[in-house]
């Protein structure tokens, strides 16, 4: 079915404010959800809504508070607390602190998740400033490269760079593909890309029923970045790293860092983001390979599509998943 943007907006807030979020909050946590429709990220959009919905009662949902702070970092604990609502603090404390001392690293965790790194960056972005952002992906899935075992989480990575332009703005899992793809394939019961997931004998499987884990991207490059994302998600911010699935209660919390960089005090700003526009100009004017009808730069598919939903008003849900949402208590 077609769905109206501004309706389907007025119904997350409402089942977020019945859970006792205010209005403010309520609208920040709904924009990340319909930000994955807008885009086309169908597994990382209106479907994530019902679960986290699910999980809100098992939750203490504390004050999101600042447990240590310096002139360059900071750690938050969310307290239980929405992924998107840390994430808000997080980039005000980091954009405050990188405008002043040129650079910001801030820490969280015991967190809902946000959705996707790559729209925390891409606010960042937006106040002329590097962004990279990398959250734990939750429970094991990755399977580290000569292992068919799930251990790593698929720890995604974000970046938001400013040009003259269209920013440039990566979001990527350090798997293969993320593991909502499986929820998708479920939904729409289709089978899965071959050669990417696992069953639980280590063979390849596209039955999405059957996949336990999942080949990091780039072989071992993309299991040595998931490994680094779980390190910086998990020991370095007081989180769990490795297998969750025995955890109970606190599989669903995650850890996530923010870095944020000031390129006013390596170069100018203007300097800069005309530099990057150049850049991503030779790569979309370079010769494309055969069967190729345009080279795209990071983020700029997900950026025309929004566009085109934003203008359309609508866009298509499942008709199953939209009454499964209205009837969400």
């Amino acid at each position: 079915m077609k769905a109206k943007i501004s309706e389907m907006k007025t119904l997350l807030e409402g089942i977020l404010a019945k859970h006792g979020l205010s209005k403010k909050d309520a609208e920040i946590i709904a924009e990340d959800y319909l930000l994955g429709e807008k885009e086309g990220k169908k597994s990382h959009g209106l479907m994530a809504f019902p679960p986290m919905i699910e999980k809100i009662g098992t939750l203490k949902r504390g004050k999101i508070i600042v447990e240590k702070e310096g002139p360059s970092y900071a750690l938050i604990n969310g307290n239980e607390n929405f992924g998107q609502l840390v994430g808000e603090k997080a980039r005000k404390i980091a954009v405050k602190k990188a405008k002043k001392n040129g650079v910001a690293i801030i820490g969280a965790h015991n967190m809902l998740t946000f959705l996707r790194p790559g729209a925390q960056a891409e606010k960042i972005q937006e106040e002329g400033l590097i962004g990279i952002v990398v959250n734990n992906g939750g429970l094991e899935a990755i399977a580290p490269t000569g292992s068919i075992d799930a251990v790593l989480a698929t720890n995604p990575v974000g970046f938001g760079i400013p040009t003259d332009e269209t920013p440039i703005i990566a979001d990527f899992a350090t798997s293969k593909r993320a593991w909502g793809e499986v929820r998708v394939a479920k939904a729409e019961k289709r089978n899965l890309p071959e050669n990417t997931f696992m069953d639980a004998d280590g063979n390849f499987t596209t039955k999405p029923e059957k996949a336990e884990s999942v080949a990091p991207f780039g072989d071992y490059k993309g299991y040595a970045i998931a490994l680094l994302v779980e390190i910086l998600t998990g020991s370095l911010v007081n989180m769990q790293m490795g297998i969750k699935r025995k955890d109970g209660h606190h599989q669903n919390l995650r850890g996530a860092i923010f870095i944020v960089i000031d390129p006013k005090k390596f170069t100018g700003l203007d300097k800069f983001k005309k530099a990057n526009s150049a850049l991503a100009r030779q790569i979309k004017n370079s010769r494309k390979a055969k069967n190729v009808d345009e080279i795209l730069v990071p983020g700029e598919r997900a950026m025309k599509r929004k566009k085109k939903t934003e203008r359309l008003g609508y866009f298509d849900i499942d008709d199953e998943l939209y009454e499964k949402i209205r009837n969400l208590k």
